[in-house]
């Protein structure tokens, strides 16, 4: 690991993958599990882009644009209980706030993992 550069993998290890209550509370007030199922499938699609347009804010040393992607990635994997994966989105967040974009790779490489994992746990707690 290189000096100054702040590994995500142990804090985010202790949180839960998913906290399947929101999309639950969903289903619960009469959301068809067509609704719950596209929701995911726009956060399938929606990760990537929100992924490219903050490396390309990295790029640019865009800190407002690297702070709006995850913030919106944040509120977006929140609204369906993906816990980790918004956890990486508010540190990505917190950095880019802090003038610290030098930290923000490390966050931004553990996006992919997280929604891997995030969508296999969907699948199962929401089965199509």
């Amino acid at each position: 690991m290189k000096s100054g550069v702040v590994s995500p993998e142990p804090s985010l290890s202790e949180l839960p993958i998913l906290d399947p209550h929101p999309l639950q509370e969903l289903l619960e007030i009469g959301a068809g599990v067509e609704l719950v199922q596209e929701l995911i499938g726009i956060l399938r699609e929606d990760v990537p882009l929100r992924m490219a347009l903050m490396q390309s804010g990295l790029e640019a040393r865009d800190t407002e644009k690297v702070m709006m992607e995850a913030h919106q990635l944040k509120g977006s994997s929140g609204n369906l209980g993906l816990l980790r994966l918004a956890e990486l989105a508010r540190q990505i967040e917190a950095e880019a706030r802090a003038g610290r974009l030098e930290q923000v790779p490390a966050w931004l490489k553990a996006i992919p993992g997280a929604l891997e994992e995030g969508l296999a746990a969907l699948g199962e707690a929401f089965p199509s």
